[in-house]
């Protein structure tokens, strides 16, 4: 996995953005090319001459600052589609947004939709007090609900894997168990036919492996899923929260969640397919295995 192409998300004003500045990092870094979008339609003609003075500033800025831009600033209307589309015709690997500034353009769900829709990661860039992608915390799977998503958390850790090294990062991998939720929502009523915790950490350790984490760099914590690793992530000061994005509803609450609780950056990965193919890195096989027999 590498990031060759960015698209990110400036603000119409002139004003700091954690995303340019995330996206000008990571760009000098790995040396990407980035495309810039403002999103707004032009209204009178004033506003059209500022929009006009905008994007020759912000391309002055990056050129400057010695960042290869992809063609002239774009100006897209409001809308999680438009995006989508850019996206897609850059064949980005990446899109960076601001998320209160693109709230307040576009809606408050307009982030949690992007990463849902989007063809490549998502980063929602949060201002951060010490240089960003330093020590990234890397839920792959998140749940282990989701060990039977062997494709998917694959795909997150590579993505992970690429900012790590573009920063000279230190990236850990965790994994929540949650014995009331596995009951909540495994076929299997009895506690005595959940996955015990000694089990699934024999799991977690052979994926950890089979990527070539090292032992002391994956952890099995127990907890409540979302409140677990955004208190973790929050309490030991991680830079960056990796993810998946999400397949179903449990994981879009986890995904919400984490975008009002996270006190840092938070980058969602997409599956980079189709729904019909996401759906089968599924192997309902693969969990039932883990149940323990009565």
């Amino acid at each position: 996995m590498q990031i060759r192409s960015l698209v990110v998300v400036a603000p119409s004003q002139n004003r700091y953005s954690a995303a340019m500045e995330q996206a000008i990092d990571l760009a000098t870094a790995v040396d990407a090319t980035v495309t810039v979008a403002i999103l707004g339609s032009a209204g009178s003609d004033g506003k059209r001459v500022d929009i006009r003075a905008r994007q020759k500033s912000l391309a002055t800025d990056l050129l400057d600052r010695g960042v290869r831009i992809n063609a002239e600033v774009v100006v897209l209307k409001p809308g999680v589609n438009a995006l989508v589309r850019l996206a897609k015709a850059c064949t980005a690997d990446l899109l960076i947004l601001d998320p209160a500034l693109v709230q307040a353009d576009a809606g408050a769900d307009f982030a949690l939709m992007l990463m849902q829709q989007a063809p490549c990661a998502v980063l929602s860039a949060q201002e951060q007090p010490i240089r960003s992608h330093g020590k990234l915390f890397v839920a792959a799977p998140a749940s282990c609900e989701d060990l039977d998503q062997i494709a998917l958390n694959t795909h997150v850790v590579a993505v992970a894997k690429a900012i790590s090294q573009a920063r000279k990062a230190r990236m850990h991998l965790f994994t929540v168990y949650d014995q009331a939720a596995l009951l909540r929502h495994s076929k299997h009523y009895s506690l005595a036919e959940i996955p015990r915790y000694e089990t699934l950490v024999a799991e977690v350790r052979g994926f950890a492996a089979q990527l070539g984490i090292p032992a002391v760099h994956h952890h099995l914590i127990v907890g409540a899923c979302a409140h677990t690793l955004c208190a973790y992530a929050n309490r030991c000061g991680y830079d960056l929260v990796v993810i998946a994005s999400p397949l179903n509803a449990r994981q879009r609450e986890t995904l919400s969640y984490l975008m009002n609780h996270l006190q840092c950056s938070l980058l969602v990965v997409s599956a980079n397919a189709s729904d019909d193919r996401v759906a089968n890195l599924r192997s309902p096989g693969l969990f039932d295995s883990l149940v323990s027999p009565a």
